[in-house]
């Protein structure tokens, strides 16, 4: 791999997730250089071994890095790139982790053409903080979209891929203002949404949030979010946002009036499309570089089944690449979905749960 020295500039949740992440990889040769406006946070950056050596400015974090992440708000992005274009060596990667990309990669095309700018976003997060909350495997199996300039050289794209899979994540390729029409109906219109929901509900009193189950939680988590990361979001996608914040409400006032008019049963097919279209999230992956291929199992509610599995498909030489309970009645048992990194994976994996005498399947 040609890239060895990079630089990390904001060392927050993002920032030393990618940080950690690439140090604990198997292939970890790397020199990782951070700087941080924040003189603690880049302390402790150096204190959980997140990064190698610190740096007093972001001139100096830069000038000898094979790849240099912006992981800050869009907004000092926006200004970053310039400054950093101007003090890196020639065919230096230069990338970030904006959750808005179109108006990135525009300002983008203002650095000097001997500078290559790859724009990212990791889909992966959390309603937490800083780099005390920094994850080495929050991008395991996350989507993390990746924007080429147009001038990058497919060998260097590739090379930067190469880099990104130590993350764990799986890459796909999007133009720019597709990106940003996505990420307004997936991420940004579901965080308004849990805000708006806890609003509403915790507006009602203290009784109403205090009797929330689970379902509400699971529902309204992300609505912890800090807003100062959000400013810049809202602010740079604004036109996609509203686009989506319409056609929600379109549908919202589709259901009021379905459920006003005393008509519920023409909920029924809105509740089977969405239970369809739901399950059908793990296994919707063509985008990606890296397809996930999915197994479900069936087990008992007993300790140690989990274990069980998981040990014999160990000793099968297999690796599992994600895991979710889909399922689950307590006493009774539930469904598991296990994906694996190629077809002959899954295969295997079905004959080994299958020995081991539970029902497995696949779609």
């Amino acid at each position: 791999m040609i890239f060895r020295k990079i630089s990390i500039i904001g060392t927050g949740l993002i920032g030393g997730s990618i940080a950690l992440s690439l140090r604990q990889s198997k292939e970890y040769n790397f020199t990782i250089t951070g700087f941080d406006t924040n003189p603690d946070a880049l302390n402790l950056a150096l204190e959980l071994g997140a990064i190698d050596k610190k740096a007093d400015s972001i001139e100096e974090a830069v000038k000898d890095a094979d790849v240099v992440f912006l992981c800050t708000p869009i907004s000092e992005i926006l200004q970053q790139l310039h400054t950093v274009s101007k003090h890196v060596k020639p065919g230096t990667v230069i990338t970030d982790v904006g959750s808005v990309k179109k108006i990135i990669l525009k300002e983008a095309e203002k650095i000097k053409n001997d500078v290559y700018f790859i724009g990212g976003h990791p889909m992966a997060g959390s309603e937490r903080k800083g780099i005390l909350s920094a994850d080495p495997f929050l991008f395991e199996n996350a989507v993390y979209v990746l924007c080429p300039k147009f001038n990058v050289p497919i060998k260097m794209v590739n090379e930067f891929i190469e880099l990104i899979k130590l993350t764990g994540a799986n890459i796909i390729l999007l133009d720019p203002e597709i990106h940003d029409r996505i990420a307004g109906y997936i991420s940004h219109l579901p965080q308004l949404i849990a805000v708006l929901l806890v609003n509403t509900v915790g507006s009602m009193g203290p009784d109403y949030l205090s009797l929330s189950g689970g379902g509400f939680k699971d529902l309204t988590r992300i609505a912890s979010s800090q807003f100062e990361i959000w400013h810049d979001i809202i602010s740079f996608n604004r036109e996609k946002i509203i686009e989506a914040l319409d056609n929600f409400i379109n549908g919202l006032s589709k259901y009021r009036e379905i459920i006003k008019s005393d008509k519920i049963g023409e909920l029924k097919s809105e509740f089977d499309n969405a239970f369809k279209l739901r399950n059908e999230i793990p296994s919707s992956r063509k985008g990606f570089l890296n397809v996930l291929y999915d197994v479900f199992i069936m087990v008992e509610d007993k300790p140690g089944v989990l274990s069980k599995i998981s040990t014999a498909l160990y000793k099968g030489g297999l690796n599992i690449k994600d895991i979710e309970l889909l399922r689950v009645r307590e006493g009774i048992g539930g469904t598991f979905r296990l994906s694996f990194g190629s077809e002959s994976d899954a295969r295997k994996a079905i004959e080994i749960i299958n020995e081991l005498g539970y029902k497995v399947f696949t779609r």
